[in-house]
């Protein structure tokens, strides 16, 4: 009862209290009635302030026409306008936004009288849109930035690692380098030397990405600067490269293998000096047996802590036929889904089994069986392998 005697009042309230910008128009898009809010957003204070103005009397021309034109094609079709965003233009050069919905209003007998339209002020959410996405293209540009700048990267990587592979009669060289993404932190080198011997260099900088990448280029320096005074001692070598590294890394540290072939026997055999830097373990395949060897060389120390030595060095003779294979761990240390490692065992199987093939066909061969093993098309380190046969 008294809300069907009140239904004026209540018009009236909502009106008055209501957040929303509530108006109606005649067909000439003059204001009839308008919400407190609406008022009070024009600087008027009361209500009927606002009665015969129009959006040309309150907005800029470019808004004004916008919203006439919108009000007329609505009394022209009856079909309304829902929740559209809108952007006013005020005279003073500021912008707000509204979500806006406009309808044609009706009579009682059903005859079109005029625009009933409803606006509500989301300028704080548009602006908070807008910054979203400006940062959003940001961000792609900047993806896109790294994605060429990695892409890049590689290249130079692929071009330095291992960049000059020596030609040396009756020693065949197979290898490997696969970064665990675009670039790594494996590298193998066959530096040049005073005594044009064969002499190799394989490290690993620890952690993974573009940071470690950056040191294999300072190591691909160093250990060519080291090898232009190589004395045949692998130990030496690796001491002083790591006298340079040293406090040049900003953490963590680096594993280095050196070594070189001496000159060749009558019978075919050569022997390999070998020293390391924290990276101890090498296998060798013998033909005569046909059984790959677990070689483990004597202590040494990784690189880039100050301090440190490499392991002395060490011979280990090989014949004709005979291979010899050094690696970086993410080979052995390669997880299946259960998280059960690859490890030397399995390795050492696998290179038995394809002692048939040549060095280089036997490397991808490997690697490929550790890829399966793991079941995961995402690699979980840098792998680098490096073989020898003598033929």
């Amino acid at each position: 009862m008294l809300l069907r005697a009140s239904a004026k009042r209540l018009f009236e309230s909502l009106m008055e209290q209501t957040p929303d910008r509530i108006y109606i128009k005649d067909k000439k898009s003059r204001f009839v009635a308008a919400s407190q809010a609406l008022v009070e957003m024009h600087g008027l204070k009361e209500r009927h302030e606002l009665d015969g103005l129009t959006d040309f009397d309150l907005f800029s021309h470019e808004h004004a026409q916008q919203a006439y034109d919108d009000e007329q094609e609505i009394l022209r079709t009856e079909k309304p306008i829902i929740n559209r965003i809108e952007k006013e233009t005020w005279d003073d050069g500021s912008i707000t936004w509204v979500s806006s919905s406009k309808g044609p209003l009706y009579l009682a007998n059903g005859k079109l009288a005029g625009i009933i339209g409803i606006s509500r002020d989301i300028t704080a959410e548009r602006e908070a849109q807008i910054k979203l996405a400006e940062s959003e293209n940001q961000l792609r540009e900047q993806n896109a930035i790294l994605r060429s700048d990695y892409e890049s990267a590689h290249k130079v990587q692929s071009v330095m690692i291992p960049g000059r592979v020596p030609h040396v009669k009756h020693v065949d060289i197979g290898y490997l380098w696969k970064p665990m993404t675009a670039v790594g932190g494996d590298i193998f080198s066959f530096p040049r030397n005073p005594n044009n011997c064969l002499l190799f260099y394989m490290g690993d900088v620890c952690g993974h990405g573009v940071t470690a990448a950056f040191y294999t280029v300072l190591i691909k320096y160093l250990t060519s600067h080291s090898g232009e005074v190589y004395t045949e001692n692998p130990q030496d070598f690796l001491n002083s490269v790591n006298h340079e590294l040293s406090g040049r890394l900003n953490e963590g540290f680096v594993t280095g293998l050196a070594g070189h072939f001496s000159p060749r026997k009558k019978n075919g055999s050569r022997k390999l000096i070998l020293s390391h830097a924290g990276h101890r373990q090498v296998l060798v395949y013998r033909r005569a047996t046909k059984k790959c060897e677990l070689v483990q060389l004597p202590g040494g120390t990784v690189m880039g802590i100050p301090g440190g030595s490499a392991s002395k060095a060490k011979s280990i003779e090989l014949s004709v036929g005979d291979r010899f294979f050094a690696f970086t761990d993410g080979i052995v240390e390669a997880s299946d889904p259960q998280g059960e490692e690859f490890g030397m065992q399995r390795l050492m199987q696998c290179y038995e089994e394809h002692a048939d093939v040549n060095v280089q066909a036997a490397q991808e061969k490997i690697y490929d069986i550790v890829a399966d093993f793991t079941g995961s098309v995402i690699q979980q380190d840098d792998i680098t392998m490096l073989a020898f046969e003598l033929t």
